[in-house]
């Protein structure tokens, strides 16, 4: 685990700099001015150090891929160096052991992280490589009868969706979208479309907590509510959301909910969790069976026993869950809205700008998307690159660009990609 003495000390901070691993609470004893501003730039600069990035440019799109700390990198590559080297002496008994081979133990220690971040038991957790493997795999081990519908919206990512179509051709049940706008206007329009599209015909409620190609969070807890009432099994797509916003499995009141750590957790890729409530996880069919696969004395275990996998990868993981909390979740979640609403409010300003992104703040975060009249997504990203080596990732023809703000950002980059675009509409 990495030492929080190592990285107060790493970051130039004393212990009472940052506040505690419960979550950001700040320490009673500490008076309030005494903690870092999210707007500080001197502490989150010490935080940038962290980051491995080229200094010669502009990292804009953790909503693709995110960057790994150097913690990150150095714990795969320690662990890498000693299976090459030391694999002898690794445990092989003993599946309770953490360092068993990986997909053979329960990996525990790391289910128990997840479930303190997302406010869940480990019990409830499994490990999978990303989203669309969590997805699929919850789609393929739910049992629906021809004519059943699963609800989702027309801006669903494409590996959200497809295991669902794939239950509608497979086994004849329905498919359908709803339009929600893009831009949304505000969490209650985005309620009133999906629940009016509801009917009596729908078993499964499918969305994306965070809309990632337009930045947009819907009121998930409301449509959670509103599907429980009517005994809809409710799974969200948190693509966008885990290191990014602030995520409540319970609060949320979700029957399921995917996530992945290679976007805004900084972790390397092939690194995800499924979170399925016990009574029904208890009735999933394992999509890839192993000797656990019939064993519900641990639910999560079940899904995450798949054969061997890649133990360097979650070493790197879990420094990039410790140097979330040694950061402190709240901390980093207030940094990112912080930049994303000083690139908004810098833009609006401006001529020519046309936003895909919500208006309202109250359902944005770090992901901001827009065009300028005239242009496509491709020449505007081709542009920040040829003037400046700047990478926001395209959205096509027509919605421009999606510009992601992390922690690993600065005001001066928000401020300068806002010039670049000042010179572009005049």
């Amino acid at each position: 685990m990495l030492s929080r003495r190592h990285l107060l000390k790493s970051l130039g901070l004393s212990a009472f700099s940052l506040p505690s691993l419960s979550y950001a609470h700040v320490l009673k004893e500490n008076p309030a001015d005494e903690m870092p501003h999210p707007g500080d730039p001197e502490f989150w600069k010490k935080v940038r150090d962290q980051f491995m990035l080229d200094r010669n440019t502009v990292f804009f799109n953790p909503g693709t891929v995110g960057a790994m700390p150097k913690v990150v990198v150095d714990k795969m590559t320690e662990h890498l160096k000693y299976v090459a080297s030391g694999v002898a002496d690794w445990a092989y008994k003993d599946d309770n052991k953490e360092e068993y081979i990986s997909g053979y133990n329960n990996l525990m220690s790391i289910r128990k992280k997840i479930g303190q971040l997302i406010n869940t038991d480990a019990l409830e957790i499994a490990m999978t490589d990303n989203v669309t493997h969590g997805m699929s795999y919850i789609a393929n081990g739910i049992t629906l009868q021809p004519g059943d519908e699963i609800l989702t919206t027309d801006q669903e990512h494409g590996g959200g969706q497809s295991a669902w179509k794939i239950k509608e051709k497979r086994f004849g049940a329905v498919f359908k979208t709803v339009s929600v706008g893009k831009p949304i206007i505000n969490a209650t329009e985005a309620y009133d479309k999906i629940v009016k599209a509801i009917t009596s015909k729908t078993k499964v409620l499918m969305l994306s907590h965070m809309i990632s190609g337009s930045g947009a969070i819907l009121p998930v807890k409301e449509l959670c509510a509103e599907a429980r009432l009517r005994g809809i099994f409710t799974i969200l797509d948190g693509a966008q959301t885990i290191g990014h916003i602030k995520v409540d499995v319970k609060d949320i009141g979700c029957d399921a909910y995917v996530g992945c750590f290679h976007k805004w957790m900084g972790a390397p890729a092939g690194t995800g969790f499924m979170f399925v409530r016990t009574e029904y996880m208890k009735s999933l069919w394992t999509t890839v069976a192993s000797y656990r696969w019939d064993n519900h004395e641990d639910e999560g275990f079940r899904f995450t026993q798949r054969g061997t996998g890649n133990f360097p990868v979650l070493k790197g993981l879990d420094a990039a869950l410790d140097f979330h909390f040694e950061l402190g979740p709240d901390r980093v979640y207030e940094r990112i809205k912080f930049l994303g609403k000083r690139l908004r409010t810098g833009l609006s300003a401006l001529p020519k700008v046309r936003f895909f992104s919500p208006s309202d703040e109250s359902i944005s975060a770090g992901i901001t998307v827009y065009n300028i009249e005239g242009w496509t997504g491709t020449k505007l990203q081709d542009a920040y690159w040829e003037k400046a080596k700047m990478r926001p990732r395209s959205q096509g023809d027509t919605f421009g660009v999606r510009h992601c703000t992390h922690i690993f950002n600065s005001e001066e980059e928000i401020d300068k990609a806002i010039s670049l675009v000042k010179e572009w509409t005049r």
